[in-house]
């Protein structure tokens, strides 16, 4: 796949993005990250654009640590469900 260079702009600023991912899902990302560094600005009255970064790549993080942790529990609890209902269809079927 080709690289294509994309210009996304993330808090006022323009970023030139080499990327082989498609263009819409990088706009995207950028919108996100964006939309973060607004509310974190709006909520904590901080201009300096830095802290403001780190603290919505926290939030960022944060989001996705949790959605990994809830996925894990999920996946633990169908394993689990399955089994359960394994052992309960060879029982019917003896």
């Amino acid at each position: 796949m080709a690289k294509d260079k994309i210009v996304i702009k993330i808090f006022g600023r323009e970023y030139e993005v080499t990327s082989e991912e498609d263009p819409l899902h990088i706009y995207s990302l950028a919108s996100l990250v964006d939309q973060k560094m607004r509310e974190i600005s709006r909520i904590t009255n901080i201009v300096d654009t830095n802290k403001v970064a780190v603290l919505a790549a926290l939030n960022i993080a944060d989001e996705l640590f949790k959605l990994k942790e809830n996925k894990n529990f999920l996946h633990d609890s169908m394993e689990k469900d399955t089994e359960e209902l394994v052992k309960l269809l060879n029982t019917v079927l003896e």
